[in-house]
């Protein structure tokens, strides 16, 4: 996976405050830890793929186009 973390992290509080979630919530609805998606916006860490996967989803079910993946079209 080829993916600028910075972009990553920027992407996830934009989706985050657009959705009016907190990082609590967001955590709640992909199925992981607050602290997962603390590290995240604060560039600790950077998703697996399969957290990815489930944060594009997310995405698109709440019709936000974003694509943070490499390889992508």
């Amino acid at each position: 996976m080829d993916m600028d973390s910075d972009k990553f992290a920027d992407i996830v509080k934009e989706v985050r405050v657009r959705l009016e979630l907190s990082q609590e919530e967001l955590a709640h609805a992909l199925g992981i830890s607050f602290a997962t998606v603390n590290r995240w916006e604060n560039r600790k860490t950077a998703p697996s793929k399969l957290a990815l996967r489930q944060f594009e989803q997310f995405c698109a079910k709440k019709k936000l186009k974003v694509v943070v993946g490499g390889n992508r079209k």
